[in-house]
């Protein structure tokens, strides 16, 4: 994989679905901290021209996406525009040759491969998986608290009202330690899943996504003392919310809910349309208006 790097970025940079989770550095980061190997990938060309990526591997006669899924939360192909169609035509006329199983997840639902797979090889089942919600952001704060409705419009201005002190920082790389602190004290769950080489891999695409201006790593502030933090990601119109982390002790001011809610409300004001909170179904997401939205799963 590092032996295409230059190439995957250059795609990478045209490619339509252009989400962190596909960026070179993502995968980077993966395969070194958690995977710990450097698979081959497979490019598509066009007159000698690179014009798509499938970061995937055949395992045990079944082609699968390389990833974790403890952090793996959307994956895809990555392509030129225009080009999407013969790549997957390719792809499978390669899976029919060879009689290959496949298993891909998880998909977002306007995935090429799910428009495309189903008519190209025969006995492709494509399914629903987990929850993924999704906030659309209209034009200005008011019109957001407009579209809640009446009992979680009063929710949310409430809670911001108690915790009138609390401000919302961004944070450098070197400052992830209080989102680990964070995450420990508010869940048991997140405590353990923080391992030695989550943390490494957190830290990399913290340094890395740094770098690109992707990362929106934020705190919430009472005075000097963080009471709840968030690990984000951003690329053009869109905020990903990928992991958060509160202080128990404050429970009694809704710390990850002011904390998200003071990031929405930051992004609304960059301009931002969309606020995707990822995999998972918690409550918390509907209750800041996110809607139903699912990935998908292609397999044979």
């Amino acid at each position: 994989m590092s032996r295409c790097s230059t190439v995957w970025r250059e795609l990478f940079i045209n490619s339509p679905n252009s989400s962190p989770f596909l960026s070179y550095e993502w995968f980077y980061a993966l395969c070194n901290n958690l995977l710990k190997t450097d698979p081959e990938v497979m490019i598509f060309q066009q007159n000698d021209r690179p014009v798509g990526i499938f970061p995937a591997i055949i395992e045990n006669g079944t082609l699968k996406f390389f990833g974790d899924e403890r952090v793996t939360d959307i994956i895809d192909i990555i392509y030129v525009p225009g080009y999407e169609r013969q790549i997957i035509e390719e792809l499978a006329s390669f899976i029919i040759s060879r009689d290959l199983r496949i298993d891909l997840f998880p998909l977002e639902g306007n995935s090429p491969l799910i428009e495309c797979f189903p008519e190209l090889v025969a006995d492709v089942i494509t399914e629903q998986i987990d929850l993924c919600p999704m906030l659309s952001l209209p034009d200005s704060w008011e019109g957001y608290l407009n579209n809640l409705n009446g009992k979680l419009r009063h929710e949310l201005r409430r809670k911001l009202r108690k915790a009138i002190g609390v401000k919302i920082r961004s944070m450098e790389p070197e400052h992830i330690g209080i989102l680990f602190k964070l995450m420990s004290d508010s869940d048991r769950n997140k405590k353990k899943f923080l391992t030695s080489d989550v943390r490494e891999f957190f830290k990399t695409i913290a340094n890395s996504f740094f770098t690109n201006r992707w990362l929106r790593l934020r705190a919430a502030y009472l005075d000097t003392r963080p009471i709840g933090a968030i690990f984000s990601f951003q690329t053009k119109d869109r905020i990903y919310l990928y992991n958060t982390g509160f202080d128990p002790e404050f429970y009694y001011l809704s710390p990850g809910i002011v904390t998200i809610g003071l990031d929405i409300k930051s992004a609304i004001d960059e301009g931002k349309r969309y606020y995707d909170f990822l995999r998972g179904g918690e409550d918390y997401k509907f209750r800041l208006g996110a809607k139903e939205r699912y990935t998908m799963r292609i397999q044979r």
